[in-house]
């Protein structure tokens, strides 16, 4: 496969992370499988997530921005995320390289937003296993 420039900001320094330096690679047949199935996953889940958070976030993001402005910060930024994880979709369906971008946003706001939920635990998770599949996967977006 070409190589892909890694161009966004962090994705230099996380490539060989989840990668070369990984522990161990997932087989070609498994990324072709991911590759096949997520946008479709995400398709489901993403409208989901954004239903379940629906009015109740939106109103709790103006009723709290008074009292913890950190915590609607974070809820703007799970929203930022879920948006870039939509725009994702389509480019993913295709195997472009501006899905598999619109994917590492969402991976990267997604962990910030964890980290500014002080919910640590899943942002490490968040990082190691979503950058590990998404890195792993990478080669098949032109």
């Amino acid at each position: 496969m070409a190589t892909i420039i890694a161009d966004k900001p962090f994705e230099k320094e996380l490539l060989p992370l989840f990668t070369n330096k990984a522990p161990f690679q997932l087989p070609a047949e498994w990324k072709e499988f991911i590759v096949k199935i997520s946008p479709l996953i995400m398709l489901i889940l993403v409208p989901l997530t954004v239903f379940a958070i629906g009015i109740t976030a939106i109103l709790s993001i103006f009723s709290t921005i008074s009292l913890n402005p950190m915590w609607s910060i974070a809820t703007i930024t799970t929203m930022v995320s879920l948006i870039c994880s939509l725009i994702a979709i389509k480019g993913l369906i295709d195997r472009k390289r501006a899905g598999w971008v619109w994917s590492y946003y969402a991976f990267i706001l997604f962990f910030i937003s964890d980290l500014l939920h002080f919910h640590f635990i899943d942002a490490a998770f968040t990082f190691l296993i979503s950058g590990f599949f998404l890195f792993q996967v990478r080669e098949f977006y032109k």
